[in-house]
C-alpha cells in the first residue's frame, strides 16, 4: 500500500470512530472504541480514543487470562511518512494493509528491540479487529413524563351491587356534619349501584402490555370519588410516564354502628377486587399485563389497596364471616360482577391508610408496600389507635382500632418483605390538599415516592453476589456471575477495565491495576420497555 493510500486508510479509521460509538442516553457517555487482536505472540485489547484524521492515542492491556492487567498508553502517529506507534511495549514505523473500518492489520518495526544482524530491526505481524457496536436506545418510560398524549375514558361501568351510593363529593364541612347529611340515605333499603371507573393511558402506544394502576380515592368509606384532585393528579402523572392507569369509585355509606362501618369497609374491597376482574377480563384490548398490577390509594382507598393485597377470605373479620354465614354478604371475589380472571399485585402505594389486623400480611405474601403517613394524623392513625381522634369519643363507641402505617412497616419489615416508610413528621391527614379541592406542594412528594416505587417494581433488577465486587490482584480471569430478574441484560461494561470478550452480556472483566476507580455496569431491558443502569464497584486487592 502506497503512502497517500495508508493516509487515507487511516484517515478513514480514525475520522469513522466517533461514528462508531454507542451513545450512553442515561449517562450521555461515550464509550471507548475496542480492538481485540494481536502484535506478534501477543494477544491484546485495544481501547482508542481518536484526537483528530492524523493522530490516535488510548491504552492496551495484554490479554494474558489474568484478572488484573497493566494499562498501556499509547500513541500512533500518522502524520509522517509511515504511521508511528509510540508506547512502553512496542516503538516504531508501522506499515499496514487496510481492509475496511472494521478491521486493520500489517508489519510493526520493533524500534525498541535490538537489532539483528547489526542493522535490521525486528518486525511483528498486527492484527485488529473492531468489536460490534452494541445500538442500544434506552429510554425513561417510567421515570420520567415522556408522553403527553393522555387519554381519558369516563365512567366506565365495571360492575354492580348493591349499596347506598358510590361518590359523594368532598368538601370542608366537619366530620360530623357529613355523617349526618348521609345518615338518612342509610337508613333505606339497598340499591343496585353501577360501579364505575376512569381509564388514564396513552392514545397512541406501540407497547402491547403495559404494567396497570387501581388508584382508589379516600373519604372514610362516606365521602369521595374518582374525580378528586389527588387521584386525578396522581392518575395523570402515572400516565404520563407510560403506565395504563384506572382511578374507580366504589360503594361508599354506612349506618353508625360497628358492624356496619365495618361492612362499609369489606364493600370496597369486594369492589376492588371486582374492578380488577374486569380489567383482567378486558386486558388484551386495553393492552395490560394483568401479572403486572399496582393499587394505591389514600385514606379509606388505602385501607382497601391493603386489604384487596393481602387479605384471603379465611382472614375476613369476623363479623363479615358471620354476615356470610347468614346469606348476607359473599366471598371477597363473587360480588359486583361475573368475571373470574386473575391478577396478581405486585406492589401496594399505602397513603395514610390502615389495616385492623396485621396478621393478614403474611410471611409468603411477598407483596412490596410503600407507606406514607403524616405522624400527627388524628383521623387515620400512624400507630395503632382508634381512628377520628377528634369526634368527641363517638370514634371509640363505633369503630374499632386500627395499625397504621408504622407497624405496617414494622410488619412487613419483621416478615422479610420489602417495603419504604415515608413519615412526614408533624403532618396531619391528607397532607397534600390546601382544601377539599385544591392540592398544595406535597402532591409533589406522592408523586415523586409513588413513580420511583412503581418503577423499582416494573424495572428490571440485577443480583450480584457481593464477594464478586473484590479481585485478587493475581487471580485468573473469570466471568463475573449476575443474575437479572424481570429482564435480560442488554450490554456489559467497565471503567477502570476492559472487557474480555466482545460477547455483549459477558462479564468477563480485565481490570486495569493503577486505575483511579472501577466500576461493573450493566444495562437491562425488559418486555415493558423499562431499562436498567446498575454500577457496582470492584475493588482490587493485592
Amino acid at each position: 500500500m502506497d503512502l497517500c493510500n495508508f493516509r487515507f486508510a487511516a484517515s478513514f479509521i480514525t475520522a469513522y470512530l466517533h461514528f462508531l460509538l454507542p451513545v450512553n442516553a442515561q449517562t450521555n457517555t461515550i464509550p471507548p472504541t475496542v480492538y481485540d487482536g494481536n502484535v506478534g505472540t501477543d494477544k491484546i485489547i485495544l481501547v482508542a480514543e481518536s484526537k483528530g484524521a492524523i493522530f490516535m492515542k488510548g491504552h492496551f492491556v495484554l490479554n494474558q487470562g489474568k484478572a488484573v492487567e497493566e494499562a498501556h498508553p499509547f500513541s500512533i502517529d500518522f502524520s509522517g511518512s509511515r504511521p508511528f506507534l509510540q508506547s512502553d511495549l512496542y516503538v516504531g514505523p508501522m506499515t499496514q494493509a487496510f481492509e475496511d473500518s472494521s478491521g486493520w492489520n500489517g508489519k510493526l518495526k520493533l524500534m525498541n528491540k535490538k537489532k539483528r544482524f547489526l542493522f535490521f530491526r525486528p518486525k511483528a505481524s498486527f492484527a485488529l479487529a473492531l468489536r460490534p457496536v452494541i445500538k442500544v436506545e434506552p429510554t425513561e418510560r417510567y421515570q420520567k413524563e415522556v408522553f403527553d398524549n393522555i387519554e381519558v375514558k369516563s365512567n366506565i361501568i365495571y360492575g354492580k351491587a348493591k349499596g347506598y351510593w358510590t361518590s359523594s363529593p368532598y368538601s370542608n364541612d366537619p366530620y360530623v356534619v357529613t355523617l349526618s347529611k348521609g345518615l338518612v340515605k342509610t337508613f333505606k333499603d339497598n340499591e343496585l349501584l353501577d360501579l364505575k371507573l376512569d381509564l388514564y393511558f396513552l392514545r397512541t402506544d406501540s407497547l402491547k402490555k403495559k404494567p396497570v394502576v387501581m388508584l382508589v380515592h379516600g373519604g372514610a368509606f362516606y365521602i369521595g370519588s374518582k374525580e378528586s384532585a389527588c387521584e386525578q393528579a396522581l392518575a395523570t402523572a402515572l400516565a404520563k410516564r407510560g403506565y395504563f392507569v384506572a382511578s374507580i369509585d366504589y360503594r361508599l355509606g354506612f349506618k353508625p354502628t360497628p358492624a356496619d362501618i365495618e361492612m362499609s369497609a369489606y364493600r370496597a374491597v369486594q369492589d376492588a377486587h371486582a374492578a380488577l376482574r374486569f380489567l383482567s377480563f378486558h386486558s388484551k384490548g386495553m393492552g395490560i399485563d394483568p401479572n403486572q398490577v399496582y393499587v394505591g390509594g389514600t385514606s379509606a382507598g388505602a385501607v382497601a389497596s391493603l386489604n384487596v393485597a393481602f387479605m384471603k377470605n379465611d382472614e375476613r373479620p369476623e363479623r363479615i364471616l358471620e354476615s356470610e354465614k347468614k346469606g348476607q354478604v359473599l366471598k371477597i371475589e363473587e360480588s359486583g360482577n361475573r368475571f373470574t380472571e386473575t391478577f396478581t399485585i405486585k406492589a401496594v402505594a399505602n397513603m395514610w391508610g390502615a389495616v385492623a389486623d396485621l396478621n393478614i400480611i403474611d410471611a409468603d405474601e411477598k407483596i412490596p408496600v410503600l407507606s406514607i403517613h403524616g405522624t400527627n394524623d388524628d383521623v387515620v392513625p400512624f400507630e395503632h389507635d382508634f381512628p377520628f381522634q377528634n369526634s368527641l369519643m363517638i370514634n371509640r363507641l363505633i369503630m374499632d382500632k386500627m395499625y397504621g402505617s408504622k407497624p405496617i412497616h414494622d410488619r412487613l419489615s419483621i416478615l422479610g418483605i420489602k417495603n419504604k416508610l415515608v413519615s412526614l413528621p408533624g403532618m396531619g391527614h391528607e397532607p397534600e390538599l390546601e382544601s377539599y379541592n385544591k392540592l398544595n406542594h406535597y402532591i409533589d412528594t406522592l408523586v415523586f415516592h409513588t413513580t420511583n416505587f412503581f418503577y423499582e417494581e416494573t424495572a428490571p433488577t440485577v443480583f450480584l453476589p457481593a464477594g464478586q465486587l473484590s479481585v485478587a490482584a493475581g487471580s485468573p480471569l473469570k466471568s463475573i456471575y449476575y443474575e437479572v430478574k424481570n429482564g435480560t441484560a442488554v450490554e456489559v461494561w467497565a471503567e477502570g477495565g476492559v472487557k474480555a470478550t466482545s460477547n455483549p452480556a459477558d462479564a468477563t472483566i480485565i481490570w486495569f491495576d493503577k486505575a483511579a476507580y472501577r466500576k461493573l455496569k450493566i444495562r437491562s431491558t425488559n418486555q415493558y420497555e423499562a431499562w436498567s443502569l446498575k454500577e457496582f464497584p470492584v475493588e482490587v486487592v493485592n
